[in-house]
Order: C-alpha cells, then sequence, then structure tokens
C-alpha cells in the first residue's frame, strides 16, 4: 500500500481547513519546533499582532484570533507554489468581537518549508482596516 506524499501545498490547504475548524493541535503537528509566525498590525489595538516563536507561540497565536474575531467568510483564492515556498491569496469577512464591527479585505501568506513542516509564516493584510474595526 502506498503512502501518498503531501505537497507543500496540500499542507498549507490542511492548515487552512485546520484553522476552519478550530484544529489548533492538527494546524502544531504541521509546523516545526522553532516555527516563527509573524501577524502585523498595532498590537495595543490587535492583541494577536506580533512575532510568535515555537509551537506554544501559535498556540498563543490561534489562542488570541479566535478570542477576538469571527470569520463569516474565510477564502483562500489560489495557492502558489515554488520549492519551498508557499503562496496563499485570499479573502475575509470578519468581525471583531470586541466591538461588534465587521470588515473585510485581501490577504496575502506565504509559507516557508523546510522538511515537509512549516517553518516560517508570514501575513499581509490591511491591518489599519481592521484595527479601525477593532478600537470601536
Amino acid at each position: 500500500m502506498e503512502t501518498a506524499v503531501m505537497t507543500n501545498k496540500d499542507i498549507a490547504q490542511a492548515l487552512y481547513n485546520y484553522f476552519g475548524e478550530g484544529n489548533v493541535p492538527a494546524i502544531l503537528d504541521l509546523v516545526t519546533d522553532d516555527i516563527k509566525w509573524t501577524c502585523p498590525g498595532p498590537t495595543e489595538i490587535l492583541p494577536y499582532a506580533q512575532v510568535y516563536n515555537g509551537k506554544q507561540g501559535v498556540a498563543d497565536f490561534f489562542r488570541l484570533i479566535y478570542a477576538n474575531k469571527d470569520f463569516p467568510s474565510f477564502e483562500v483564492k489560489e495557492l502558489i507554489g515554488e520549492g519551498d515556498k508557499v503562496v496563499a491569496l485570499g479573502h475575509w469577512d470578519a468581525k471583531s468581537k470586541k466591538t461588534g464591527n465587521s470588515y473585510s479585505g485581501d490577504w496575502a501568506m506565504v509559507f516557508y518549508f523546510r522538511d515537509g513542516k512549516l517553518y516560517e509564516h508570514k501575513e499581509y493584510y490591511d491591518s489599519y482596516g481592521e484595527a479601525m474595526a477593532s478600537k470601536g
């Protein structure tokens, strides 16, 4: 019996699937112990906007995301993979749990892989628009 080998694009897609399910332990299985996870923005307004290191840091990121935002819609529109890098392009409709304000936007995320695991993640989005919706 052959075992299917997941490509880096498959792993990135799996991460998004697990995110939608709220399955953080499964996400942590996809990352290296020394993962670096970057989410930009003003930390004083967006508490999850910071640089996280290690699996515990990634778990903290998702805990803060789930505590502060809802995503009525989160769509991966395109995954582009080359070598050890995958770029995801998408769109979200989100809502601040603090203010109840909604906001939408396009985003890009870059995943860097080593030996079949994610070792670095960078996110690009309209953090100003999100901060204004979250500030109230």
